[in-house]
């Protein structure tokens, strides 16, 4: 049975597709928004931040025993409802609100969510009136199954749970150093490279849109490709742009968005940049 799910509503979802915009921001080179919106709604005294919590530790927390894992699910659902219900849906709202101002709410929540089915479960446990029995029991039993899962992911689930669990300055502190580490790193990228990384920071690597975005800047490389091999001089470097044209090629409908799909288009941007850069 198909849970009835709101991602608008999902406090797990909305924290994590906020963490991608802020990458994406940083990317862009704007103001970072989405970093002043997690703060101002994420802070120490909001309910936001004391739900979020209850999703985090049940998508983090790793028990080998399940009845640990069943003791803890319980106890986290008891924990929600004591919640202050009528401020958590003033919170979400304002913050679903702030979200819809500053970003087309489409795009903001067209990412694709690795764990979708794991925050559905905790949001039909936790925030969905008309869950039933039944809906109830496989959500519960999904959760321990998850708690339970092999600790193969143990060691990054550590690290983020070690970054949640820090004072307010060390968290403002570590990521001030990873974007200043960030924007060392890409300094050099050029406009098409940073927009390409937005696109995949937001869209993650399955998304349609993402496939349709590369597609179309594909068919723009090669364009590009074409007018510079037609204006080079030089017969070598003609050569070696039209392999370059040859072996690019756009990805086929049954086909998933990869990281070397991402890596090779870069490096394509790459040729065109230089390219644009000598011969204009």
């Amino acid at each position: 049975m198909k849970i009835k799910h709101s991602k608008y509503k999902n406090t797990g979802i909305l924290f994590e597709l906020l963490t991608r915009q802020i990458t994406s921001d940083t990317i862009s080179g704007g103001n970072n928004k989405a970093l002043s919106i997690l703060k101002k709604y994420f802070n120490s005294k909001s309910e936001l931040l004391k739900e979020y919590k209850i999703y985090n530790t049940l998508s983090t927390k790793l028990y080998k025993d399940e009845t640990k894992a069943t003791l803890l699910v319980n106890t986290l659902i008891e924990a929600h409802s004591k919640l202050n219900r009528s401020r958590l849906r003033r919170e979400k709202y304002n913050l679903i609100k702030e979200i819809k101002s500053t970003y087309d709410l489409n795009n903001f929540f067209k990412a694709k969510i690795t764990n979708y089915k794991l925050m559905a479960s905790i949001f039909n446990l936790t925030e969905n009136k008309d869950a039933t029995p039944i809906s109830i029991v496989n959500s519960k039993v999904k959760l321990v199954e998850y708690i339970t899962r092999s600790n193969k992911s143990i060691s990054k689930n550590i690290v983020i749970e070690k970054y949640n669990n820090e004072d307010k300055n060390t968290r403002l502190l570590t990521q001030k150093i990873l974007l200043e580490k960030f924007n060392e790193k890409y300094k050099g990228l050029g406009e098409n490279q940073k927009t390409l990384l937005q696109e995949y920071v937001n869209a993650v690597s399955n998304s349609p849109s993402l496939k349709t975005y590369i597609n179309s800047e594909i068919k723009e490389v090669k364009k590009q490709l074409t007018k510079y091999s037609k204006t080079v001089t030089d017969q070598v470097i003609k050569i070696k742009i039209d392999e370059a044209k040859n072996l690019i090629k756009p990805l086929c409908k049954k086909s998933f968005v990869h990281d070397d799909n991402v890596s090779n288009l870069l490096n394509y941007y790459e040729l065109v940049n230089e390219l644009k850069s000598i011969h204009g």
